[in-house]
């Protein structure tokens, strides 16, 4: 079984520091900020991208994305799961929780600055660890309804049987597009929980009381 769980905007660590140079990861980088960039914007004055740079996993100053994120749920997901744990990054895409990233600003939430949101359409080159697991291997999405879109889009090819817990009332109205494709499973989560209520669903993932 797979587990892939939506980032969260709380982080650990500091921000990439290349060449002497603070880095700040973002969605829409200010133009007058020299040191603001999107993960496939070039490195300047190099030929690769900065999301190449991240792929050759080379620093070894970043942290493995499982603990990259500050809330509790992450490492906990990772004792149980190890490697078979992924994070849908807003800035990265699909990667594997033992993979190493950079602090970014980057996210799908409306309430963020808007120097942080990525909107549906903007075009990044997401990684996507997942192309080649085993295709017989279950893959479990939980995450807030903003990264629904996301996860469909890198795992559509995949044959495996994807199932998403979801918390939303009108969760069919914003997932048409999950219709006609019989690969995926919505499973409603209830729970009082406001916000961050996936945490609480990993939780009961993890000690065994979810059927999935």
């Amino acid at each position: 079984m797979i587990i892939v769980i939506s980032c969260s905007g709380s982080k650990n660590g500091k921000n990439l520091m290349y060449k002497g140079n603070e880095i700040y990861f973002v969605s829409k980088p200010n133009t007058e900020n020299e040191n603001q960039f999107r993960p496939d914007n070039k490195i300047p004055s190099e030929q690769k991208t900065w999301r190449e740079y991240v792929n050759s996993q080379e620093n070894k100053d970043l942290l493995e994305s499982y603990k990259l994120y500050k809330p509790w749920i992450y490492k906990a997901l990772y004792e149980k799961y190890n490697s078979d744990l992924y994070i849908l990054s807003a800035g990265w895409g699909i990667i594997n929780s033992e993979f190493r990233i950079p602090k970014y600003n980057i996210t799908f939430s409306k309430r963020a600055d808007t120097i942080s949101q990525r909107e549906k359409n903007d075009i990044f080159k997401d990684f996507n660890h997942l192309q080649n697991i085993n295709p017989n291997e279950k893959i479990i999405f939980l995450g807030g309804s903003d990264y629904i879109e996301l996860f469909y889009k890198l795992t559509q090819d995949l044959p495996n049987e994807k199932i998403i817990f979801y918390k939303k009332r009108n969760i069919h109205r914003d997932t048409s597009f999950l219709k006609s494709d019989k690969s995926y499973k919505l499973i409603k989560y209830d729970t009082k929980a406001s916000t961050n209520w996936h945490y609480g669903c990993a939780k009961e993932l993890i000690n065994g009381n979810l059927s999935v």
